[in-house]
């Protein structure tokens, strides 16, 4: 069995000892009660992770160099250059890996890959296209660039002003990449590094801005809108005469001193930008290879599998259901006059069951109110535009993200293998990795309840036999030659709930009553590196059927997947045209 496969069958193990502990399995008190519903569902089949060449990883590399003044007597024999050249010749020449040069110096940021006639923001180029020719020129500019500008500050050192542009650079980037086709997808693997070298003195004291303010900082907040963006620093200090210590007597200073705050600066700047530092000095030769930029193509491992039933409440009580599963029960709509068939009853783009949650916290919400003809009269902070819009399609609205901390663009904001919908409607943070805590100290942690669907929130073990989700998984063998491992799969015991029918103003019955919407998701990340954003794939079905007459649908109580029914992103239904697995 595959690494993956023994991580699941541990986890599964170990939540069998759990169980195992309690009396559930021996007793259920509401049998005494009641007449069991042959109410239970099964998902049963075979899900693969993704091929090694399915999921491309874009590496975008910025290599920010000081030319000022100040660099010709640090740095006189142009090491920096030589060191850049010798990267390019060692990175892979895979179509997916991007290079910006940048020189900087006075208030001039200067592009040595910008395409002659475009603009700086198209600063980055394909590496795969850089031929000798065009490496022996960026060589000869290295070493002989010149400011252009003729102003009082040409040879003075700023950082503020090229960390700016850098940061133009890599958004105007993403925004561009997100417009291409399959750039949303790609952009969730993309991985942009920084590597800023200088002696580390800007002319002007510019610590307000490079350490407590966000001149770097903003740039490593882009790491929201893709795989990660990092920061790292590079000191050099190599000058042809060696440095005199300090001449406190004839008030002659202390260089050394003045060297170690700059390489202090620098490696300060790395840290707030989530990089590494790297300090050159006495000649040392200087190697940009220690720093990691990552795989283009990468081997994924299986992170988290969860199902869910978006119409039941979490531990899925025999008379309650969440009809149009915004987290709201259809009793607890009933009491606040809000619609149990539409998730957002007033249409002001935030879900009923949001307004409710934090209505009764203090905000100012009201999910029953009656838009104007003006457009006035609902909550305001939903942009019309984004009303009922689901980007990710985790079962969020963008606005309900915006609103409890999560990203509307990703289905699992934290990395931590459960979609962000998942999460609110059990009540953990999906804005924080938080599963691994036991808030109602039952012995279960977060992350087992939300693959239970029992409530991470109460103690409701005592039932975890008749209410719990059960899972068993079996790796199907080694990766195939395609780089995927592929599983069989069986979650028993999704239990549905009685959910309304839905009707229009005229008593039409749009949908009928019974109806549940069941999801599993399957998150992955890359072998490389546990820690990166998951790929999280998902099935969803919404045609099981609570049992009407005393027969639900199925009739079997299965639901069969294959792995083509994994949807990356907005999953389709079960009538959806099939996806390369």
């Amino acid at each position: 069995m595959s690494h993956a496969g023994r991580v699941l069958a541990g986890g599964l193990a170990a939540l069998v000892a759990v169980v195992a502990c309690t009396d559930s399995y021996l007793y259920d008190p509401r049998r005494d009660e009641q007449v069991p519903v042959d109410r239970a569902m099964a998902f049963e089949g075979r899900f693969c992770t993704v091929g090694t060449n399915e999921v491309v990883r874009p590496i975008k590399l910025v290599v920010a160099m000081d030319a000022s003044q100040s660099m010709r007597v640090s740095d006189p024999d142009g090491a920096r250059a030589t060191a850049l050249v010798e990267l390019i010749q060692n990175l892979p020449r895979d179509p997916e890996v991007y290079l910006a040069v940048v020189l900087f110096a006075g208030s001039t940021t200067a592009f040595l890959t910008q395409v002659p006639g475009n603009p700086p923001e198209d600063g980055f180029v394909q590496l795969s296209t850089l031929d000798e020719a065009t490496l022996r020129r960026m060589t000869e500019q290295l070493l002989t660039f010149r400011n252009p500008d003729n102003s009082p500050n040409r040879d003075s050192t700023d950082f503020v002003k090229p960390l700016s542009d850098i940061y133009s650079l890599i958004n105007t980037d993403i925004a561009r990449s997100r417009l291409e086709p399959g750039g949303a997808q790609a952009l969730a693997q993309a991985r942009y590094s920084v590597i800023f070298l200088s002696d580390g003195k800007p002319t002007n004291d510019q610590d307000d801005e490079l350490i407590q303010g966000d001149a770097v900082v903003r740039i490593r907040q882009l790491r929201d809108l893709v795989e990660d963006v990092r920061v790292n620093t590079v000191h050099v200090f190599n000058p042809t005469q060696p440095v005199g210590g300090c001449d406190i007597a004839s008030d002659g200073g202390c260089p050394l001193l003045l060297i170690n705050q700059n390489a202090d600066r620098l490696e300060q700047m790395a840290a707030l930008g989530g990089g590494n530092f790297r300090d050159f000095r006495n000649n040392e030769p200087i190697n940009f290879l220690d720093f990691t930029f990552g795989q283009v193509r990468r081997t994924f491992i299986v992170k988290e599998v969860v199902a869910t039933n978006f119409s039941a409440p979490p531990g899925s009580p025999v008379d309650e259901a969440d009809t149009d599963g915004d987290g709201l029960s259809d009793a607890r709509e009933a009491e606040v006059g809000t619609d149990p068939n539409r998730v957002d009853t007033d249409g002001d783009g935030f879900s009923d069951g949001v307004e409710v949650y934090f209505r009764d916290r203090g905000v100012d919400f009201n999910p029953t109110q009656i838009a104007l003809p003006d457009g006035g009269g609902l909550d305001k902070g939903c942009p019309p535009a984004l009303r009922a819009e689901d980007a990710d399609c985790d079962r969020l609205l963008d606005c309900d993200e915006q609103f409890v901390g999560t990203n509307a663009n990703l289905a699992d904001s934290d990395r931590d293998g459960v979609p962000d919908g998942m999460e609110w409607r059990g009540g953990t943070q999906g804005s924080s990795n938080d599963l691994d805590e036991d808030p109602d100290s039952d012995g279960l942690t977060s992350r087992q309840e939300l693959r239970l669907h029992t409530r991470p929130l109460e103690v409701d073990t005592a039932n975890l036999s008749v209410d719990g989700y059960r899972y068993s998984f079996e790796a199907e063998g080694s990766p195939d030659p395609l780089g995927r491992q592929c599983y069989t799969f069986r979650v028993d015991n999704i239990l549905l709930a009685p959910t309304q029918a839905d009707a229009d103003d005229a008593g039409v019955v749009q949908r009928g009553a019974g109806f549940n919407d069941l999801s599993l998701s399957v998150a992955m990340v890359p072998a490389d590196d546990p820690t990166a954003r998951t790929l999280v794939r998902s099935f969803r079905v919404d045609t099981v059927r609570y049992p009407v007459g005393g027969i639900k649908s199925p009739a079997d109580g299965v639901i069969r997947v294959e792995p083509e029914q994994f949807i990356d992103g907005c999953p389709g239904r079960t009538d959806a045209p099939p996806q390369t697995p």
